[in-house]
């Protein structure tokens, strides 16, 4: 019996120590359990603790892109006017000899000089994509002459802000003008017209062109509504067609074109224009160019004083005075690298006649009268131009131009035209040698000689009598584009 409970006891115990070990395996896993779950929890608390981290950084990052996007639509607002400049300095010396004629004979001389005559031009050029159908075009300019370059004191300087005799430190609009694609066929234009600078000046010039509009036609400013037509049929010969209506010659030098009040007929010039422009099919001729153009001008109108009392109440007092109509035709051709050579020429032909004169008749002397009325005459002339270039840097170039008795055209004196040969009455030699500095910079130096044959260069009034006057201009100019 005894036995008998040894061994129950004994089991007892054994089976007490076997649970005591059991629990303490049991509280060892738990214990290595919540280790593992305290180490899961530390990390998950580091992964959480950079994940904050980064998301700060990530905000950061996010306001630092949208700093820098709302920024970037500011530029691209800002860079949709793409600006350019052109600055011009010219040094020049120029003699005059002036032989007028009485009754066919010579009956005195004057013979001046305009020496170390500096002057300067500056445009700041503007352009703008507004949209896929709207483009807007701008030029901002001043010139600066130094001293008197004109031939007279006639007002033939027709152009605000951009004459020889007037200009000064003032900036004034050259050009503001909107192109609207109403098709790609279809564009209308509004605006300042690109009216200065044409075809007909870039090879002196030593640019692409610059303007619409020949020179020899126009070169003046001008405002106009424009409509053009460039058929897609025949865009390989980049066929345009255009016509326009617009406003021109306003001359205003002491402010005294009539405000709105008075008689609009003799407050400003109507201006309608035609042309037809392209290229023709001339293969290894070279590039070309070819505009047929012609212009109506309407109630021209030009101050007149005539610095007398008695005359000026004989025209019914000085003021602006509506002079009558003109019209302008030209044909303009031009060629680039011909057959493959480096030689560059055009060729220009220019048609006027004024009609509809509203005369105002003026005492002489001798008791008799003389008008100062348009001149009811035909008038012709011929300008042609070529350059050959030697070098990239060295260029060497000639012009040459005629113009009848009665010529007369809507141009202006310019920096790089100081004595507006195109408006010679008579013949006008031109030799100039360009050297390119770099692409940005060049050097001209030139000479141009004018022989006048008839009176009134620049003037469509007042007849043409015969004379001699002679102008000899050389000129030195730097100018930078960029």
């Amino acid at each position: 019996m005894k036995t008998k409970f040894s061994i129950i006891l004994s089991a007892c115990i054994f089976s007490s120590s076997l649970f005591a070990q059991t629990a303490d395996d049991e509280i060892t896993k738990l214990q290595k359990q919540l280790a593992n779950i305290q180490a899961e929890l530390k990390e998950i608390r580091k992964e959480r603790e950079a994940q904050a981290k980064q998301n700060k950084e990530v905000k950061a990052e996010l306001a630092d892109l949208n700093d820098r996007a709302d920024d970037n639509e500011f530029q691209a607002a800002l860079s949709k006017v793409k600006f350019g400049l052109e600055f011009s300095n010219a040094l020049s010396n120029t003699n005059f000899k002036h032989i007028p004629y009485q009754n066919g004979k010579t009956v005195a001389y004057k013979n001046y000089s305009a020496n170390n005559k500096w002057m300067m031009e500056l445009h700041l050029n503007m352009n703008a994509d507004i949209n896929e159908k709207t483009k807007f075009y701008g030029r901002l300019s001043m010139a600066k002459n130094w001293s008197q370059m004109g031939w007279s004191g006639t007002p033939y300087d027709l152009d605000a802000g951009r004459n020889t005799r007037t200009s000064g430190p003032i900036l004034y609009v050259d050009r503001a003008y909107l192109d609207y694609y109403i098709t790609p066929e279809w564009i209308a234009t509004i605006g300042r017209q690109p009216g200065t600078d044409g075809p007909g000046t870039n090879l002196r010039n030593n640019a692409l062109r610059q303007s619409t509009y020949p020179a020899l036609a126009i070169n003046a400013l001008g405002d106009a509504a424009v409509i053009t037509y460039k058929p897609q049929s025949l865009q390989d010969y980049k066929v345009a067609i255009r016509a326009a209506y617009g406003k021109t010659y306003q001359w205003d030098e002491e402010g005294k074109v009539r405000d709105w009040m008075s008689d609009q007929q003799d407050a400003d010039a109507n201006l309608y224009y035609a042309a037809v422009e392209g290229e023709l099919p001339l293969g290894s001729f070279g590039n070309n160019l070819i505009i047929f153009n012609i212009a109506r001008m309407t109630d021209f109108s030009l101050p007149i004083d005539l610095k007398d009392a008695a005359l000026n109440m004989a025209i019914g007092g000085a003021g602006v005075k509506n002079l009558g109509d003109a019209t302008i035709a030209n044909i303009h051709f031009e060629n680039y690298n011909t057959f493959g050579t480096d030689f560059n020429w055009f060729a220009s032909l220019g048609y006027y006649n004024g009609s509809n004169a509203n005369t105002y008749w003026l005492p002489l002397a001798n008791g008799k009268a003389s008008s100062l009325a348009f001149n009811e005459k035909d008038g012709y002339a011929v300008h042609v131009g070529g350059r050959y270039d030697f070098t990239r840097a060295l260029k060497v170039g000639y012009e040459f131009f005629w113009g009848s008795r009665y010529w007369y055209t809507m141009s202006r004196p310019s920096i790089n035209d100081p004595l507006n040969i195109r408006m010679t009455r008579g013949i006008a030699n031109d030799v100039y040698v360009i050297y390119q500095l770099d692409r940005y910079q060049f050097l001209r130096l030139s000479y141009t000689n004018i022989q006048n044959k008839w009176g009134n260069r620049g003037l469509p009034l007042g007849g043409a009598k015969k004379e001699k006057s002679r102008a000899d201009n050389v000129m030195l100019m730097y100018n930078v584009k960029f």
